[in-house]
Order: C-alpha cells, then sequence, then structure tokens
C-alpha cells in the first residue's frame, strides 16, 4: 500500500502543480462544477415543489374526507346509534393522523423549498464570478500572446528555476564531497 499511496501523492501534486500552472483549467472545471450544481438544484427545485402540490392535493382531498366522516359521526349519534359513531370516530382520528403526518411532511419540504431558494442565487453568484475570473485569466493570456516574445520570453524566467536546480545540485555535490573527506579521515 505505501507505493500505491506515494503514487497517488505524487500524481496529486503533479494535477496541483498542473493546474497552478494553468488556472483557466482549474477555473473551467469549477465553473463546469457550479454549472452542474446550479442545474441541480433547479431539478430538485422543480420536483420538490411539484411534491408540495401533490401534497397540498392529499391535505384537501383527505380535509374532505375528514368532513365527511365528522358528519357520519353527527349523523349516527342523532340516529342513536353508537356503534356506527364509535367506528366513525375511529376512522376521522386514523384519517386526522394521516393528515398531521401529511402536514408535517409539506412542512419539512416547505423548509427545504425556502433553503434551495436561499442556496440558488449563491451558487448562480459564485458562478458569475468564475466566469468573470475565467474571462480575466483569458484576457491576461491574449495579452500575453498579442506581445509575442519569440520564444526567449520564458529563458529568463524558466532559468531562474534551472538556476536554483543547478545551485541545489552544486550543494548537494558539496555536500557527498564533505561526506567522503570526513569519511576518509577516519
Amino acid at each position: 500500500m505505501g507505493l500505491f499511496d506515494d503514487l497517488i501523492r505524487f500524481l496529486e501534486t503533479r494535477l496541483e502543480e498542473f493546474l497552478k500552472a494553468h488556472p483557466e483549467i482549474e477555473l473551467q472545471a469549477l465553473e463546469e462544477q457550479l454549472r452542474q450544481q446550479e442545474s441541480d438544484t433547479l431539478r430538485l427545485l422543480q420536483d420538490s415543489r411539484a411534491q408540495e402540490q401533490a401534497l397540498q392535493k392529499s391535505i384537501l382531498s383527505l380535509g374532505e374526507e375528514i368532513k365527511t366522516w365528522h358528519f357520519r359521526i353527527e349523523k349516527a349519534q342523532r340516529a342513536n346509534r353508537p356503534d356506527l359513531a364509535q367506528g366513525a370516530q375511529r376512522r376521522e382520528a386514523e384519517l386526522l393522523q394521516k393528515g398531521s403526518q401529511l402536514w408535517n411532511q409539506m412542512k419539512t419540504l416547505k423548509d427545504k423549498i425556502q433553503q434551495m431558494e436561499a442556496l440558488l442565487p449563491q451558487i448562480q453568484q459564485r458562478r458569475q464570478e468564475v466566469k468573470t475570473k475565467l474571462q480575466e485569466v483569458k484576457a491576461a493570456q491574449a495579452q500575453n500572446a498579442s506581445n509575442p516574445d519569440f520564444g526567449f520570453g520564458n529563458w529568463g524566467k524558466s532559468g531562474d528555476a534551472w538556476d536554483d536546480l543547478e545551485k541545489q545540485f552544486h550543494q548537494l555535490e558539496v555536500e557527498e564531497e564533505l561526506r567522503k573527506l570526513r569519511q576518509q579521515k577516519r
């Protein structure tokens, strides 16, 4: 597992370095992720609103059924039929319990809808910020491309990196020579 973990860390490091060197790719990936998140939120919002309407219809229908059983309770009591009245009361109680459950489901769904409605503009704003930053990066790249250096402009920049690398290797070689000298003296 150690070799595999090392390989994963190496690849992650290389990916991070690549993305730092190419910020437009990272911004494009982030913009795509935000676009997908916006799309998913819109879809969930639409589904939740449809569920809310279905729950409202169920609650209204249940309300009518409860009203019917309530009138049946009164009718059975007027007819002096306690057996029917008790059965109707049990049925009404069951329907009231079901109505309470549906009402709680709708309340939870309304809270979820409010959260999504609050989240959506935040996603859209962040996506716009990323788009703007991406345009800025592309404009800067276009500006750099419009100032041709005939391929020699990076020499100074990468030369500094090569010089640093050269110094590090020189330091390593000096340290190795010192170690060899110390070992010979022993």
